[in-house]
């Protein structure tokens, strides 16, 4: 079997500069779900120029066929219609990401065994207004649009999904009948059925055939689509799914507890028995077992392994990678750094270009200074490390195993092991100093108000 996707259009409803095939859904674009949908069969897609090869590099096994001009929907077929080499095929349009793979199945199974030239799939609507209604008399089935049917018609619920398969043979026979609208000078694949003899319909889901036209209908579809990915989860407890933003391609292992407003994007890995609290933005990050992620912060293409615990107001910027058992406390900054086990970083410090040992201490307000102007210098700390409070290590530089660096030292030069690193400038305590400043002081404000 094969498939055709209608993709041409100029999307000019959803006021974007963007085709709306590529609006993003859950970290994929809309003609992803599409393609992946129908991936059992042969694929073809419609394209128009300007688009056509951003669609061959994301999809290299299809088949791209360009209508040059945009005139309808049955041009549209005609232009892949040529290249099928199989008995049936279906044709969809590249706005509509909610198919469901079931529904093409069980209306190829159909289209065979009934022998028929054309299976419309159909859905019932309580609110049907906007959509082609489905009239079944004894002359046929024909589908008459919104703007065409009388008061009797448009109280027909079951409405059409612009969703077909036909059998190849009537279709190419039929495709070259249909006249050009003499309102829009387009020609429309609905019109094919007055051509066709044996044409039957199959009921789907309301949500399987939502289209996407405007930013409203985007929203929609994202959120089906992304309650879709989170039912896929079984094994995972979400507090409040409805609040929780889970991407495609995201793994997440059992007995992990997801949080609200959490969003996980991209290619993110999440291990066993993980807390990922409110308000954590992870992207494409491998986060191992039994992590503690609490509240608020973004981690940007890192690993952490087993057992870390992480914020809350952290933030892990790309190539952070931090072994079993570090703790990264609240408002601290990593970049490109590596980790070492059990060293912890509990608040207010910035960590970047840098290799730190095991069972390191970093004290609150540790800067690596590894920006010269020029380029990024390396900071390597060994194993065993007492870092003090409010301590700048000034790249390049490295500080050996056992070490000790006093609060408030900067560190321009490397410290060998055991050593005690301190640079102060020596304490001098004037005595009444601020008396006497705080009378200066006084005496002027005074001055100033008699003037």
């Amino acid at each position: 079997m094969e498939a055709v996707i209608l993709a041409a259009g100029k999307s000019t409803r959803m006021k974007s500069k963007t085709s709306k095939i590529f609006h993003n859904i859950c970290g994929k674009p809309i003609i992803f779900y599409i393609v992946k949908a129908l991936e059992k069969y042969k694929v073809h897609i419609v394209s128009n120029k300007e688009i056509q090869n951003t669609l061959k590099k994301m999809f290299p096994k299809t088949q791209i066929h360009i209508q040059e001009e945009q005139k309808g929907t049955a041009d549209a077929l005609s232009k892949a219609i040529n290249h099928i080499n199989s008995d049936a095929f279906a044709v969809v349009n590249g706005d509509m990401p909610l198919i469901d793979s079931n529904d093409f199945e069980t209306g190829f199974n159909l289209l065979k065994a009934n022998r028929l030239d054309c299976l419309i799939l159909t859905t019932v609507l309580e609110n049907p207004y906007g959509y082609g209604r489905i009239v079944k008399d004894e002359s046929g089935l024909q589908i008459v649009e919104e703007k065409d049917a009388n008061d009797i018609i448009k109280k027909i619920k079951e409405v059409n999904s612009g969703i077909y398969i036909f059998d190849t043979k009537a279709a190419l026979k039929a495709l070259p009948k249909i006249e050009k609208n003499k309102k829009t000078g387009e020609y429309y694949l609905t019109d094919i059925v007055k051509f066709l003899n044996k044409v039957e319909t199959l009921k789907i889901k309301p949500e399987n055939m939502l289209g996407v036209n405007n930013r409203r209908q985007l929203s929609e579809a994202r959120k089906i689509i992304q309650q879709r990915i989170i039912d896929n989860f079984e094994n995972v407890t979400f507090v409040d799914p409805d609040n929780t933003y889970i991407n495609y391609d995201v793994e997440i292992n059992e007995d992990t507890i997801i949080y609200p407003n959490v969003h996980l994007r991209g290619k993110t890995r999440i291990g066993r028995e993980c807390v990922i609290e409110n308000g954590n933005i992870i992207e494409n990050s491998i986060i191992r077992d039994n992590v503690h992620i609490k509240p608020y912060c973004v981690i940007e293409e890192s690993i952490i392994c087993d057992n870390c615990e992480i914020g809350p107001f952290a933030h892990l910027r790309p190539m952070s990678e931090l072994k079993s058992c570090v703790r990264i406390g609240n408002f601290v900054e990593t970049k490109k750094v590596k980790i070492g086990k059990r060293t912890k970083a509990s608040h207010l410090t910035y960590l970047g270009d840098a290799v730190i040992g095991e069972d390191v201490n970093v004290g609150c307000g540790t800067i690596t200074c590894n920006y010269d102007g020029y380029q990024k210098n390396e900071t390597i700390i060994g194993d065993r490390v007492f870092i003090g409070s409010d301590v700048q290590l000034v790249a390049p530089v490295k500080v050996g195993d056992d070490t000790m660096i006093a609060a408030g030292t900067t560190v321009t030069k490397d410290v060998e092991p055991y050593a005690l690193a301190i640079s102060r400038v020596p304490q001098t305590n004037k005595e009444g100093w601020t008396k006497k400043y705080r009378d200066t002081m006084e005496k002027r404000t005074k001055e100033k108000k008699k003037t």
